[in-house]
């Protein structure tokens, strides 16, 4: 065999071998691809069916926004506006999707069945007749619909929801019902912030209605979302700068810690011992001005030195007439003009304080004498002219 021979089918070869590669990256893709939701450009979000092929698939809890909400959707536009999605399953078969749903409409539990065509985006709505089912986990879902033939009224759009959107959601619900379910509202709080912040029910209602202006005009300032082994973790803080950490393991199955320092998160003090000493004082100021925002007289008693306290409230009634009576009801700290000086290892902190943004907004200036002890600890005293 001649060299030139032996080089073409060396080369014969390598591009068989690329071919072979080509297709295997092609057909992982093509499952990879498979029955998952892609968003597009023009921010809706579309199913990519399954192949042809016999697959057995379980039923499952929906736990993702955009499909669930598309669903609630669905029903608000072709049953009645007022229905409220709760829970949702979902199974999915070889071409439609068949969601059961429990919400409800007028006060009362309604359960729905609704099935998508994923190759026309078509749907149908079946209405469970009340009474029927207990619970959504009774109602068990099959693969009984070969297709759905499309028409001009039952096509199907998946609007992708955004992390922004479920923030605005979950602190809107809970407003709700700190308004107008208190006793809901308590329950959805965290169990150990709960037994810390709020030993009894009558202590959280006592903070809502003191706060029932600033809870109803509460709105969304900023957020933070990270993912967790076994939850979501919404972190939010609204336009009063208070933050609120909400655990969620489902669409509307959540907890929620109502400020970051009855509980601090894992990282806090590590995060903490990064900080230099300017920067731990102001951290303990926030903690402290947050405490007397929301009335948490308990927990800002607690940080008041021992000998100042003694000398000015021996009590924690003392204290708290003095807050209401000389602190704003919503205090804003600026920091434009903040002196910090260090005398032996006691601290002394300066700034004003005013009570809002606006510029008819009272000032006043408070003084911090601050002892930081080990770890994230410290003591304080204050002035407030």
């Amino acid at each position: 065999m001649s060299r030139n021979k032996k080089i073409i089918i060396a080369i014969s070869i390598i591009l068989v071998i690329i071919v072979i590669i080509i297709i295997s990256i092609m057909l992982v893709n093509t499952k990879k691809e498979a029955g998952t939701l892609i968003e597009k450009s023009s921010g809706t979000v579309e199913t990519v069916p399954e192949p042809e092929m016999d697959l057995e698939y379980s039923q499952k809890e929906l736990r993702e926004p955009t499909e669930f909400f598309s669903v609630e959707e669905c029903i608000k536009n072709n049953i009645d506006e007022n229905f409220v999605a709760k829970r949702m399953n979902y199974l999915q078969g070889n071409n439609v999707m068949t969601y059961s749903v429990e919400g409800i409409l007028n006060n009362t539990t309604k359960y729905f069945i609704v099935r998508v065509d994923m190759r026309n985006m078509a749907f149908k709505i079946e209405e469970i007749e009340d009474g029927k089912y207990n619970s959504l986990d009774e109602i068990k879902l099959e693969d009984n619909e070969a297709n759905i033939t499309s028409n001009e009224n039952n096509s199907f759009k998946y609007e992708a929801v955004s992390d922004e959107n479920m923030c605005r959601r979950y602190l809107e619900d809970f407003k709700q019902k700190e308004l107008n379910n208190p006793e809901e509202a308590y329950e959805l709080l965290d169990e150990e912030y709960r037994k810390e912040r709020f030993p009894t029910y009558t202590d959280f209602q006592e903070y809502v209605n003191s706060l029932r202006n600033r809870i109803q005009y509460s709105s969304l300032l900023k957020y933070d979302v990270e993912i967790k082994e076994n939850y979501t973790e919404y972190i939010l803080v609204d336009n009063y700068n208070n933050s609120y950490t909400i655990r969620t393991n489902g669409i509307w199955d959540y907890t929620i810690l109502l400020d970051n320092y009855t509980i601090k998160v894992d990282t806090y003090e590590e995060d903490y011992s990064k900080l230099d000493t300017s920067q731990k004082i102001q951290a303990n100021v926030y903690i402290f001005l947050q405490m007397i925002n929301t009335k948490d007289y308990s927990h800002a008693y607690e940080l008041l030195d021992g000998t100042f306290r003694n000398n000015n409230f021996d009590t924690l009634d003392k204290f708290k007439e003095y807050v209401n009576e000389n602190f704003f009801d919503y205090n804003l700290n600026t920091t434009g003009n903040i002196d910090i000086d260090n005398e032996g290892s006691t601290y002394i902190y300066t700034t004003k304080i005013k009570s809002g943004v606006g510029s008819a907004a009272e000032s006043k200036n408070l003084t911090i004498i601050m002892q930081l002890r080990e770890g994230t600890d410290f003591v304080m005293s204050f002035s407030l002219e």
